[in-house]
């Protein structure tokens, strides 16, 4: 009996080629709206910065959260195909080039998550450095959604990179 992981590869490799994300092109279009909603999610951050504690902040953050969400999460699911189950499946069921891949992804992710972290460090200083004491006031309300956008970032920065360089499938013999 097949077990859900071959379910699973059998599923993404016999998928037909004339998909949304069929194209290097149109996989890079996906990348692009992932990283918009991706932004959406930081945007949110700076809203709640700038107006917390209100409700406003909190509506608002609620809003670009959920069609952060809305957008995400079928192109996630759209790039996970895309690459075949590249970073999905466990390494037992991948062939060499994919695991170079995969591994290429996290690499790369690995380098970015570290800018965006480097990014909030030097941010954080820069603020706290501002009006020439060494504080920093942070809303209670900003600390769940920072967690939860790094988490998200760091979750889906490796599936867009390889949704961006994974090349196209070989055509099918006829």
């Amino acid at each position: 009996m097949m077990d859900r992981w071959d379910r699973q590869r059998e599923r993404l490799e016999n998928m037909p080629a004339q998909r949304l994300w069929a194209t290097r092109p149109a996989r890079r279009r996906l990348v692009l709206v992932g990283v918009a909603a991706l932004v959406l999610l930081w945007a949110g951050l700076v809203v709640i910065v700038r107006y917390a504690p209100s409700d406003l902040a909190r509506n608002v953050y609620l809003s670009m959260f959920g069609i952060g969400l809305v957008i995400g999460i079928p192109v996630i699911g759209w790039l996970h195909a895309a690459t075949r189950g590249g970073l999905s499946l466990p390494e037992r069921f991948l062939d060499e080039r994919q695991l170079a891949e995969r591994r290429r992804a996290y690499t790369s992710a690995h380098r970015a998550t570290s800018v965006v972290l480097a990014a909030l460090f030097v941010l954080t200083n820069v603020v706290s450095h501002a009006d020439g004491q060494l504080t920093l006031t942070v809303p209670m309300a900003l600390l769940a959604p920072l967690a939860l956008t790094l988490f998200a970032t760091h979750y889906t920065i490796p599936i867009f990179i390889a949704g961006w360089l994974v090349p196209d499938p070989p055509p099918d013999d006829e």
